[in-house]
């Protein structure tokens, strides 16, 4: 039984929101919001030109120990913007932005932007053939990498992805590689006029691909419109953490990110605020970023909050200004612990994917709940050995109500769009058929959710092939074929598993060796190491002698993640790569142990 601010009734909702929406503001913003449609003519462009105007010399960024003001801001971007006019950008030609998080990564996204082409966003922590995939993939007219990328561009051939290339300067003494553009140099002589076109932009067009990990193994490019970064930034920004001109509001996420991108930057936008950006998030450094930036309120993923209550007890701990949370991802064993110690009087938990035709948003502050949604949504029954939603004798599938736990799925309609993806296969695989009545579609989250009633839900867990660990997504399907193209393996399953005191799931393989072949563990893991990003490099390795396969030839993954790395359960050997060491090796009992301590950290 719920109690305390867990606990939701019908009193409580219609309280809280007569409550919320009595706030200066917050009124205004839904009514607002509402009157957006695809057809508006007012992009988050124009947007930028607003702030610039009416906020002329209050912070727009604030980075390490210097500050952009909106009017250096919209300057700087229109330099940008008119380099790039100037080389054939046009109207929806796909721009790539492969910068960190820097002023320079907004920058070069809303320049973008503003000239109503489409800033495809790449994971800066991807390299070899998911980075080669993703570039591809848009097929773009103009790639921009930050000096402190080409490291990871070095992983792969260019030839034939673009035709212009740009290079944006960091902290060092190096010039752009030969044949390059240096962004930077070309537009200190640029006009600071704004683009004319950019008065003539819809909210229906698209404005950024923001990939996510998904079933094909690789990346997908999630289209996101003007319409949805303008609700969004609206949204969060006025309504949710009533931010105003006075106000920071501190990213340490990933800028690339919906969360970093609409929680952050297009919340700052509508409201004059600053975001305060940091390089990468840092748990020993976050509350000094802070207070450094006297910033109100942050954005978060769930292991973020985690790092943070890890570090030592501080009396420092509630030392800061910040009122408000906006985030995704916060587990309910440390909800209550995270607010007490940091004293944080909101916690905005959010769900919604980059590409989701709806989401849910904790706008009324209970705790231990994704949030609120008062339509368009519903939790099905969910078949976790066949891993997919369960269809009666007359193939339609069955709902489960409040109490229960089941798959997440949104109504497509004219109201809640789904954009899809790039790739119009992978568009069609998150799209449900004949539901509850012929001919009727829903989106497929992905996610198992328990129903809290009233609205609102408690995320559970997620389905399928892509598993969440160290904040990102991990697609499955990308481990089996690094793995699987080392000399020695046959077939290798990919599955994520539970580890006690960390998010999300860790990576685990199965692996079939060929005859005679002992692993290599040292050789395997550079390797995986060489191809992978190192949130995707496997922590634990089943060598396997039998694989069960599904009635379609599908590995069954559901017993192997049961079983995990069970000694006891498992009669295969397993093997283990911590994080510092160099090689696989025989997982021992006291390693299990020490994982179930936390003194062995994956």
């Amino acid at each position: 039984m719920a109690k305390g601010n867990e606990e939701i009734t019908a009193l409580r909702v219609y309280g809280r929101l007569l409550k919320k929406m009595s706030r200066p503001g917050v009124l205004p913003a839904f009514v607002k919001s509402r009157r957006l449609d695809n057809e508006t003519v007012d992009s988050l462009g124009q947007r930028v030109v607003a702030a610039a105007a009416t906020w002329p010399d209050h912070a727009a960024i604030k980075y390490e120990d210097r500050a952009m003001s909106w009017r250096e801001f919209n300057e700087r971007t229109n330099q940008y913007a008119h380099v790039l006019a100037d080389r054939g950008v046009e109207m929806e030609d796909v721009v790539v932005v492969d910068i960190i998080n820097r002023p320079e990564m907004l920058v070069a996204t809303m320049a973008v932007l503003k000239l109503g082409a489409i800033a495809a966003l790449v994971n800066t922590g991807i390299k070899g053939a998911a980075l080669a995939h993703s570039l591809r993939l848009v097929n773009p007219k103009t790639v921009v990498v930050g000096e402190e990328q080409m490291a990871s561009l070095d992983t792969i051939s260019t030839d034939g992805i673009a035709s212009d290339w740009l290079w944006v300067a960091d902290r060092g003494d190096a010039n752009a590689p030969d044949g390059w553009t240096d962004l930077e140099q070309a537009a200190d002589t640029a006009s600071t006029s704004n683009p004319a076109v950019t008065e003539t932009l819809k909210l229906g067009q698209p404005a950024v691909y923001i990939y996510t990990s998904g079933t094909t193994g690789f990346p997908k490019a999630a289209i996101t419109k003007h319409l949805r970064l303008r609700m969004g930034g609206m949204l969060v920004g006025r309504a949710v953490l009533e931010l105003t001109p006075q106000d920071t509001v501190y990213s340490p996420l990933p800028l690339y990110h919906s969360t970093g991108l609409l929680g952050g930057w297009a919340s700052a936008v509508h409201t004059g605020s600053a975001i305060g950006v940091a390089r990468q998030f840092s748990a020993s450094s976050f509350w000094d970023d802070v207070r450094r930036f006297n910033a109100s309120a942050f954005n978060y993923v769930g292991e973020t909050l985690r790092y943070l209550l890890n570090q030592p007890p501080s009396p420092e701990d509630r030392n800061h200004r910040v009122r408000g949370i906006y985030g995704a991802g916060l587990r309910t064993e440390i909800w209550d612990e995270f607010k007490q110690r940091f004293d944080i009087p909101s916690i905005y938990e959010v769900w919604g994917a980059s590409e989701s035709p709806n989401g849910f948003l904790n706008l009324l502050n209970f705790d231990k709940t994704i949030g609120w949604n008062p339509m368009g949504w519903k939790t099905v029954e969910w078949d976790a050995q066949a891993e997919e939603p369960a269809r009666g004798p007359d193939g339609l599938m069955s709902e489960v109500g409040p109490g229960h736990t089941g798959l997440l799925i949104m109504k497509i309609d004219a109201h809640q769009e789904f954009a899809g993806y790039t790739d119009e296969e992978a568009t069609e695989k998150k799209v449900l058929r004949n539901v509850f009545e012929e001919g009727d579609t829903w989106f497929d989250s992905g996610d198992l959710i328990e129903n809290l009633g009233h609205g609102h839900a408690r995320f559970i867990d997620r389905t399928g092939d892509t598993f969440r660990w160290a904040g990102e997504n991990v697609a499955t399907t990308e481990v089996e074929g690094v793995a699987g193209s080392w000399h020695q393996v046959d077939q290798a399953v990919v599955y994520g598993v539970e580890v006690p005191g960390m998010e999300g799931r860790c990576g685990m393989a199965l692996l079939m060796l060929r005859d005679g072949e002992q692993l290599d563990g040292e050789g395997f893991a550079k390797h995986l190491r060489a191809n992978l990003p190192k949130f995707a490099v496997p922590r634990f390795v089943r060598i396997g002698s039998t694989l069960a396969m599904t009635g379609t030839f599908r590995p069954q993954k559901y017993d192997l993640k049961q079983e995990a790395y069970d000694l006891s359960a498992v009669a295969d050997p397993i093997m283990i790569l911590p994080p510092a060491e160099d090689a696989y090796r025989r997982l021992e009992e006291e390693d299990v142990d020490a994982i179930r301590a936390g003194d062995l950290r994956l």
